[in-house]
């Protein structure tokens, strides 16, 4: 591998990875950040004297043994095993149920034998090109609108039969188990003080510069200095031109002092609001998976449908991935080829944080064969 000047944009785990794998090998790398923190989607602070996640929970989770190495190295290390509650009203009776819901659970129910009728009548394995229809087919009306569709509708906005069903396998199940664990990976960390201090750790005497947004339109002076461009930012917002649908995310912290260094405000780290009578998707108190022994306790109600680029949009005709690939096409060639894309923001797609590290992975392989 010819030793490079690599420009990174964006300082979350794609471009801290992709950063610190070039770096190791001798390349010369700065990495520019929009914001003035480190960390993107998975960042962690203190509020008051007490961690918190702006942007929502993030468990680390993985059986890629090469991506969980690699955080492992920079001070990953405490495991977690991360359980979801759901909790709403029926006929005026609340419930706090595991999410994915459990059929056991579910017999508590007041409509549970319709529920069971339902559940006995679907197909072996769950179909639909649109989210909606794949959901059903899952779980039966009653369940999806129970769980899932008020959620959803918050989440996403209203036509769920726009929304592709891609995605729906990897984070909607309805199980008979017993196993209330969110994931199922091999490996699972959560480390005290959030993600932040382990994404500082990647990209540690990696030259960084804070508080500096680029376009393609004043990006010249910095990259005359450079061989090479690798993106992981939403690349409509590079080129100026917000022609792709993402959903934002909002959380707003509620601070509660004078409580027991163990006490916490909320019965889960995570729990779901399924109903559309409650504004917020779910509420995030970090205080239970961080395990901090601290008087005080920070609970975040997350609010849905900013205009911050944070999801990606799937559609079952996958109207803005293909916008995407054309703004790559313009990218490229605007940098005669010498540009690269990383991440979940800047390859428009639906992935989680062990996902984005491997991508980094994959980029620096192929680099490496350049």
């Amino acid at each position: 591998m010819t030793k490079k000047r690599y420009l990174i944009i964006g300082a979350g785990w794609s471009g801290a990875t992709i950063a610190k794998l070039l770096n190791d090998s001798g390349n010369e790398v700065k990495i520019l950040e929009k914001e003035n923190y480190i960390g993107g989607h998975s960042s962690s602070f203190l509020y008051n004297d007490v961690i918190w996640e702006p942007f929502g929970a993030h468990i680390f989770h993985t059986n890629n043994e090469t991506v969980a190495k690699f955080v492992q190295k920079h001070g990953m290390t405490r495991k977690y095993e991360h359980k979801v509650l759901t909790k709403f009203s029926l006929n005026d009776e609340e419930f706090l149920m595991s999410w994915p819901p459990q059929v056991e659970e579910l017999k508590k129910l007041p409509n549970w034998k319709l529920v069971k009728k339902e559940l006995e009548k679907l197909p072996s394995d769950p179909s639909g090109k649109n989210f909606e229809d794949y959901v059903i087919s899952m779980m039966g009306p009653t369940l999806y609108e129970l769980f899932i569709k008020g959620y959803s509708i918050k989440q996403w906005g209203d036509n769920l039969k726009e929304l592709s069903s891609a995605f729906a396998p990897k984070r909607i199940q309805l199980r008979s188990d017993g196993y209330k664990r969110l994931f199922n990976d091999k490996y699972e960390f959560f480390h005290p003080e959030g993600a932040s201090p382990i994404i500082k750790n990647v990209i540690k005497n990696i030259d960084i510069e804070l508080l500096n947004e680029v376009n393609i339109d004043n990006i010249d002076d910095q990259f005359k200095n450079f061989d090479h461009l690798i993106l992981t930012c939403p690349l409509d917002g590079f080129v100026n031109q917000n022609i792709l649908k993402w959903r934002g995310i909002k959380l707003e912290p509620k601070y509660f002092p004078d409580l027991n260094e163990d006490q916490t405000i909320t019965e889960n780290y995570v729990i779901n609001y399924p109903d559309l009578k409650t504004p917020y998707t779910r509420t995030v108190e970090t205080k239970h998976a961080s395990g901090q022994k601290v008087n005080a306790s920070v609970v975040a109600y997350e609010y849905p449908g900013t205009n911050d680029k944070h999801y990606p949009y799937p559609t079952v005709e996958r109207i803005y991935e293909k916008e995407n690939e054309k703004l790559k096409n313009v990218i490229q060639k605007n940098f005669s080829n010498k540009v690269s894309f990383c991440g979940r923001l800047a390859n428009y797609t639906y992935i989680n944080q062990d996902q984005a590290i491997a991508q980094s992975f994959g980029l620096f392989r192929n680099l490496q064969n350049e």
